[in-house]
């Protein structure tokens, strides 16, 4: 997989380059241990990414920071750190260390009688308006943004089957995507722990319909509930990819985060073309 990834130089400096900024770093845990896929941004901004198989990051400023501003770092599973930076940070390498959170899943899967499929969603293929993740002039400065939609599912519990949705084009030889969801309760959107990070792999520059088989991942939904598909990552072949959305689509709701610790967008009757498929009890 690190062929597919920006390598960056083993001494990790920060960079003046045209003008840039150039912030480099790395993230690890407690055990000096590489943390593969950190989203890192500064917060509630579009400046953002994540880091690399090796826990490297780099980020692109076009001037320094104002002395408010808040990097963020997170890892599902980790408790997440935030740094405020000075003129002297960006002149070394920066290193965050984070603490591991440990949890239990809220329930253990454990499926009896007759299961029903359901599909929940938006199959809307022919749409006039393409949401692009990949919109950065500088390689891997959009990792980390998501698309997200809203399914209203019962609250007894629903088995994750699949998840599908419309790649409207993309012309990555590669691409990393990692599936998250979020439950919704007053317009807020809280992350749903997983036993483990849902990462997937796009190829071969795929468009259409892309089907996630997420069974094994044993994760049970109820209630309201928004699933996303983030970028992490993609080849150096490649500079664009995006998914439908259909406008209007009524009583949906569409949500967009452009920077890997920035706020989510809502929009009303709106849809990117995605379908939840999951197994309820009979």
């Amino acid at each position: 997989m690190k062929c597919f990834f920006l390598t960056y130089s083993i001494c990790l400096l920060s960079l003046f380059v045209h003008g840039e900024i150039v912030l480099v770093g790395k993230v690890t845990n407690e055990l000096d241990e590489p943390i593969s896929f950190a989203s890192v941004g500064f917060v509630d901004t579009s400046i953002g990414t994540v880091s690399n198989v090796e826990g490297e990051f780099i980020l692109f400023l076009q001037e320094i920071p104002p002395s408010n501003s808040i990097l963020r770092i997170s890892s599902m599973g980790f408790e997440p750190m935030e740094k405020g930076l000075t003129e002297v940070d960006l002149g070394v390498p920066l290193h965050f260390q984070l603490k591991e959170n440990t949890f239990s899943l809220d329930e253990v899967i454990v499926k009896s009688g007759a299961l029903e499929t359901i599909e929940h969603g938006n199959s809307d293929e022919k749409t006039a308006i393409k949401t692009n993740l990949a919109i950065s002039d500088q390689p891997n400065m959009n990792l980390g943004a998501e698309i997200g939609r809203k399914f209203r599912l019962s609250d007894k519990p629903n088995y994750l089957s699949k998840l599908k949705f419309h790649l409207a084009y993309n012309n990555f030889d590669t691409l990393l995507i990692r599936v998250n969801f979020y439950q919704l309760e007053s317009g807020k959107l809280t992350q749903i722990q997983q036993a483990k990070p849902i990462i997937r792999k796009i190829v071969n520059q795929k468009s259409g319909w892309v089907i996630l088989d997420l069974e094994e991942e044993n994760q049970v939904l109820r209630g309201t509930v928004v699933a996303s598909i983030e970028w992490i990552g993609a080849s150096k072949v490649g500079n664009t990819f995006a998914l439908n959305v259909s406008m209007p689509a009524l009583f949906q709701t569409h949500y967009y985060k452009y920077g890997a610790q920035n706020r989510w967008k809502v929009y009303p009757n709106m849809s990117s073309s995605m379908i939840l498929s999951v197994q309820v009890e009979n």
